[in-house]
């Protein structure tokens, strides 16, 4: 069975969540994504275009999520690359789904509060 036909394996509920994000981790280099969902465990990376960007899966990069005037800053690691074109983009959309694996307490405590909110206004994914 290959990656792509095993069952999702989630630690934690999705929701919606349209936010932009700045990843650093490749040498000096940062960029900005937008999110399309997001969990305590981890955030998906929006882009058309991922294979233009120097992250492939098992790449440690830091994230910093922007919440109003507020940001969440967490390292986290890729774990999905989903490419245009590929079998996977046919069910799924194209970017990068990072894990996180550090976040300050601080940041843990907004991110969670971020999360409660979205399903407080029921946008669950």
């Amino acid at each position: 069975m290959s990656d792509a036909d095993q069952p999702q394996q989630r630690d934690a509920e999705r929701v919606k969540v349209e936010a932009f994000v700045k990843v650093s981790g490749a040498g000096d280099q940062e960029f900005v994504f937008r999110t399309r969902d997001l969990s305590a465990s981890g955030v998906f990376l929006y882009t058309r275009v991922a294979h233009i960007y120097p992250f492939k899966v098992g790449s440690t990069l830091q994230l910093e999520l922007y919440d109003y005037d507020e940001f969440v800053t967490c390292k986290v690691v890729v774990v999905r690359v989903v490419e245009p074109g590929s079998a996977e983009s046919d069910r799924y959309p194209t970017g990068f789904g990072v894990r996180i694996i550090e976040c300050d307490d601080t940041s843990r405590a907004h991110l969670d509060a971020m999360i409660s909110r979205v399903k407080d206004q029921g946008e669950l994914y």
